[in-house]
């Protein structure tokens, strides 16, 4: 850590590009983003770290424009360094309307290699490199200037490691084999469609909205569409304009009139005042759309006692192959991925287009298509070892 942390600040653009131009000669920056989202729809990026093997700055995006720090980051033939990367990119793309195309995110990594998924940077750090660092500032102001020493000390620690982690990662990973699973996983964070915001989805980010039939659910999709249009007018977040559980009440009770709107709970009276008749016009929108266009209803059936069975039993398969083959059981399914290929398997399913996320790419390689044979009945899994240690072996 630098004596004077401050004395790393980019605030002039001669600067930013002789500190793109170095870690351009070096072929990788590492980099994280201090950002807001709590003020404005869209969120305001505050402060930018990046790092390489023998550099480290902060760059102030109030002070300087940060196109040349974009483009290096655009670049396929320089390796974009990040810790779970996923709002770091999203970023990016708000910013540039792209996305990096050569990514490496040290979380992902580190699942791939038998560590924890998803692991905090501050667990990551210790485990990889044995340095313990501080997490005080996690929920700071980035806005305010100057930032404290303490918020300079942290923002400088957020980056200052993650060159030497992936290093130690990246061989891991080419000891076991498996960077093309690497590529795999990093092709999907540098897909351009995972950060679109659609207007027209919005009501798919809505919470809470068991037991709607899909006529509310259409009215939904309307609402939410109209709040996403009106929080960027105001330049709010979409859940300070209008609550989620108050859009699902507008949904539910669908009212005709202004007057009806004062009566939901929660629906701020000056919101009304100002939008309502806009509100009731996406209410009357999806509550007369033609029923073939209505979102379908999600879901909510439990399987039975034989389905929750082969879902566990899959599970299980899983959680023991992961063990003996050092990948994080986390990264490679959640529950409904164990869920989908037992279903998958009871269907008879014969089609690899429409296959499950479990049967696809390295995950079907390393465990999914040995989980398949278990629940078709073509192998089964023997416990061996002693009770503190025990494995999984598929006969």
């Amino acid at each position: 850590m630098p004596d004077d942390p401050a004395s790393l600040f980019v605030r002039d653009d001669a600067h930013l590009r002789d500190v793109c131009d170095r870690l351009r000669a070096a072929g990788s920056v590492a980099f994280d983003t201090e950002f807001i989202r709590e003020r404005s729809y869209r969120p305001r990026i505050c402060l930018v770290q990046v790092a390489g093997a023998d550099l480290v700055a902060l760059i102030d995006p109030f002070r300087v424009d940060l196109t040349p720090f974009w483009d290096l980051v655009l670049d396929e033939s320089i390796e974009a360094v990040v810790h779970a990367g996923g709002q770091d990119l999203e970023i990016c793309n708000l910013m540039t309307g792209r996305v990096p195309a050569n990514v490496f995110d040290v979380q992902v990594a580190a699942g791939l290699v038998g560590l924890p998924y998803p692991l905090s940077y501050e667990k990551l750090v210790k485990q990889v490199a044995g340095v313990r660092i501080g997490k005080a500032e996690t929920f700071s102001d980035w806005s305010q200037r100057p930032l404290t020493p303490g918020q300079l000390r942290y923002a400088v620690a957020d980056v200052l490691y993650l060159p030497s982690v992936r290093e130690r990662l990246g061989r891991g990973l080419d000891e076991r084999g498996r960077m093309a699973w690497m590529r795999e996983e990093m092709q999907r964070l540098e897909a351009e469609e995972l950060y679109l915001r659609s207007a027209r989805e919005a009501w798919l980010r809505v919470r809470r909205l068991g037991g709607l039939s899909r006529r509310q659910l259409a009215v939904i999709r309307e609402l939410a569409e109209w709040r996403e249009a009106a929080a960027e007018q105001a330049d709010v977040p979409t859940r300070t304009l209008l609550r989620d559980e108050v859009l699902v009440g507008l949904a539910r009770r669908m009212p005709a009139g202004v007057r009806d709107l004062h009566a939901i709970r929660g629906l701020p009276h000056p919101l009304v005042d100002r939008a309502g008749r806009d509100m009731l016009a996406a209410i009357r929108r999806g509550r007369e759309s033609p029923e073939p266009g209505w979102p379908d209803a999600a879901d909510t059936r439990e399987g039975g006692p034989a389905e929750r069975m082969l879902a566990d039993l899959a599970a299980v398969a899983g959680q023991g192959l992961c063990l003996a083959g050092e990948v994080a059981p986390g990264l490679l399914a959640a529950r409904a991925d164990y869920e989908e290929v037992a279903e998958w398997v009871a269907q008879g399913g014969k089609e690899a287009e429409s296959a499950p996320r479990l049967l696809r790419g390295w995950r079907g390689e390393f465990a999914g298509r040995t989980i398949e044979a278990v629940l078709a009945g073509r192998a089964a899994l023997r416990l061996t070892g002693p009770p503190d240690a025990p494995r999984l072996d598929v006969e």
